[in-house]
C-alpha cells in the first residue's frame, strides 16, 4: 500500500497548524513536508511523531481508498434495461453504508474462484453443473430460489435483503458487489421470487468470477452469466421431460397451460422455462407467453412479504438465518457492541422498535450454548 500523505495539508488545519508551523515542530524542512504530501514515506520517528500532532494513527496513511474496498462491476437489469450512471451511483451508494462492516468480517482463506478464457456453451454447462452439485440439488430438479440462496452460502456469499433505492427498485432484481474482499450480493426484497432466482443465479457467476471490473467485457461476461444461470436452473433432463410433456399436443392453448402447470408446480417463472426450451429447440412455433406468465405471480408473494409473513420477530430473524446465514452471522458478531440504529440500517428496517425486537432475537440467539 502507498504512503497517502495528501491528507496531511487537510489534517494539519484541523489541528490548527500551518505547514510551516507543522515543519518546525517536527523539525524538518518545509520542503520534507512537501515530499511526505506527495507520496514519500516519513522515517519512523518522524512519522510517529507526525502522527501525535495530527492525533492520528500510522495506518490512517496506509489505508486503501475506498474505491479499491469497494466495487460494483455490473448489474442484472429488469428486461436488460441499460446500467445507466444513477444507477451505478445508487448502487455503490447502498454498498457503501456496509463497508465498515464488511472491513471486520474474518477473511476466509478458500473461496471457490472460476476462470474461463473460452466462453463456449459447453463450458457453461460445465459450470452450471459444478454449482448443481454444490448446490445439492437433484439432476431432476429445476432451481427454487431457497436453493439458489443456499448455493450463494455454500459458495460463501454474502446476501443482503434491501429496499432497493429510487434509482434501482423497479430497474434491479440483484446485484453483486465486493466489499473489502468479500462477495456481496444485494437482493431487492420487492421482487418475486419466481423472477429472482434466474437473477440470483446470474450474479453467483459473477461472484465466482471475482474478476476486476476494468478486466470484464462486459458483453461477453453477461452472455456467459446468462447462459450458465439458465443452465444451472433449467438441467437437461427437467428441461428435456418438460419439452416432451408441452408437446403431447400441438394446441398452443394446452401448450400454454401444461407449461403454466409445471412451473407452478416446481415454483419458477414460465418465462425462464420457455426461453430454456426455445434455446433447446424444443418449443413449437408460434407459441408465445405474454400476460400469461403474470398469473402464476398471484399466488406468490414478493420477497418482503415472505420475511415479514408473521408479526413475531422471531419469525422474520429465523428466514433470515435461512436464507442469509453467512450474513446473519457477520450481523449476530456484531449485536453486542452496534447500536439499534445501525442494525436496522443493516438489515434496512423501518422503525427502531422494529430494530430492537430483532436485536433481542440475536442477542437470545447469542446467549444460547453453542453446538
Amino acid at each position: 500500500m502507498s504512503f497517502n500523505g495528501t491528507i496531511i495539508k487537510s489534517k494539519a488545519k484541523e489541528a490548527g497548524y500551518t505547514l510551516l508551523r507543522l515543519a518546525q515542530e517536527l523539525g524538518v524542512s518545509r520542503q520534507t513536508i512537501n515530499a511526505w504530501s506527495t507520496g514519500v514515506v516519513p522515517r519512523g520517528s518522524h512519522l510517529v511523531k507526525l502522527c501525535s500532532i495530527l492525533n492520528m494513527k500510522p495506518g490512517d496513511f496506509f489505508a486503501q481508498p475506498t474505491e479499491s474496498l469497494l466495487s460494483v462491476p455490473l448489474h442484472r437489469t429488469i428486461r436488460n434495461v441499460p446500467v445507466s450512471a444513477s444507477m451505478r451511483e445508487s448502487s455503490q451508494q447502498l454498498a457503501q453504508q456496509y463497508l465498515n462492516l464488511f472491513r471486520q468480517a474474518p477473511i476466509v482463506e478458500m473461496l471457490p474462484v472460476l476462470r474461463v478464457k473460452q466462453k463456449k456453451t459447453e463450458n457453461a454447462e460445465i459450470i452450471a453443473n459444478k454449482l448443481r452439485e454444490f448446490s445439492g440439488i437433484g439432476d431432476d430438479k429445476p432451481m427454487d430460489y431457497k436453493s439458489a440462496f443456499r448455493l450463494l452460502s455454500r459458495l460463501g456469499i454474502y446476501t443482503v435483503f434491501r429496499e432497493f433505492p429510487v434509482g434501482l427498485r423497479k430497474k434491479s432484481y440483484a446485484f453483486y458487489s465486493r466489499i473489502s474482499g468479500h462477495r456481496v450480493v444485494f437482493v431487492n426484497i420487492d421482487i418475486s421470487p419466481l423472477d429472482l432466482i434466474f437473477q440470483l443465479l446470474h450474479e453467483t457467476v459473477h461472484a465466482i468470477r471475482d474478476e476486476e471490473p476494468g478486466a470484464i467485457d462486459v458483453v461477453e461476461e453477461e452472455k456467459l452469466c446468462d447462459n450458465v444461470a439458465e443452465l444451472t436452473q433449467f438441467p437437461d433432463f427437467y428441461a428435456n421431460t418438460v419439452g416432451r410433456y408441452i408437446t403431447e399436443s400441438d394446441d398452443q392453448g394446452i401448450i400454454i397451460n401444461r407449461m403454466k402447470e409445471v412451473s407452478r408446480k416446481n415454483q419458477h417463472s414460465l418465462f425462464g422455462i420457455y426461453y430454456r426450451l426455445k434455446h433447446k429447440g424444443m418449443m413449437p412455433d408460434g407459441v408465445k407467453v405474454g400476460g400469461a406468465a403474470t398469473n402464476l405471480k398471484t399466488g406468490v408473494p414478493v420477497l418482503r412479504k415472505i420475511l415479514f409473513s408473521h408479526e413475531n420477530p422471531r419469525h422474520y430473524v429465523d428466514m433470515l438465518y435461512e436464507l442469509s446465514p453467512n450474513f446473519m452471522k457477520l450481523i449476530q458478531a456484531q449485536v453486542p457492541q452496534c447500536s439499534i440504529r445501525k442494525l436496522g440500517e443493516w438489515l434496512g428496517l423501518d422503525t427502531s422498535m422494529d430494530a430492537q425486537e430483532v436485536m433481542n432475537e440475536i442477542s437470545y440467539r447469542n446467549e444460547q450454548p453453542k453446538g
